[in-house]
């Protein structure tokens, strides 16, 4: 496992968010080795996990959708929030916009979000981004995805700041000013 120093501090910070984390065999199948979601809580398994920071992406997804919905949340999260979005979708109806907004922005949402809380816990970048991680080969240097969120081009803050969750900042702070101090400075740590 990449980083195994911050498995501990991470889990206690997603608990501390009110996330379930269970350690044990419902980890396996998992959308990422070592973690897996059922009902909104994360199961991981250390002997397979890869990095902890696979839990804080996987969490990401989840915070991003209002709390009602995470006992909807499983392996497949963007399929389970894009039905969530269907049920909701018809004549006369009008699905909740969180809830769309998860299913269209959730994956730089996510990304962001894992890298304001490694930020905030004082951990190495390197716990999310790491080889091979967000299907990234071999690279020289910092991660690309790494290199591009502290470019400030990437669109998760943006969207982050658009939620209310932190301040506009890098490419996209011309954009406005929500009174919130610039990513990744997170002002809430979930969407609701």
């Amino acid at each position: 496992m990449h980083h195994p120093e911050a498995l501990e501090p991470i889990v206690a910070f997603v608990r501390g968010i009110g996330m379930g984390v269970e350690y044990g065999e419902g980890a396996r199948d998992g959308f990422l080795p070592g973690v897996n979601i059922h009902a909104g809580v994360i199961h991981i398994d250390p002997d397979t996990l890869l990095a902890p920071g696979d839990i804080l992406h996987e969490a990401g997804h989840i915070i991003v959708v209002p709390r009602r919905y995470w006992p909807r949340l499983g392996r497949d999260l963007q399929a389970d929030i894009e039905a969530l979005v269907a049920e909701q979708s018809g004549p006369g109806q009008t699905p909740d916009p969180l809830l769309v907004r998860a299913a269209q922005q959730g994956e730089q949402m996510a990304t962001a979000w894992s890298y304001a809380v490694v930020h905030h816990l004082g951990l190495p970048q390197e716990c999310l981004f790491f080889p091979g991680s967000y299907r990234v080969g071999p690279y020289e240097g910092v991660h690309p995805f790494q290199a591009w969120i502290e470019q400030g081009s990437h669109f998760g803050p943006l969207f982050l700041a658009q939620a209310d969750m932190t301040g506009f900042s890098g490419l996209f702070a011309y954009m406005g000013s929500n009174g919130l101090p610039a990513f990744p400075q997170m002002s809430r740590w979930t969407v609701d």
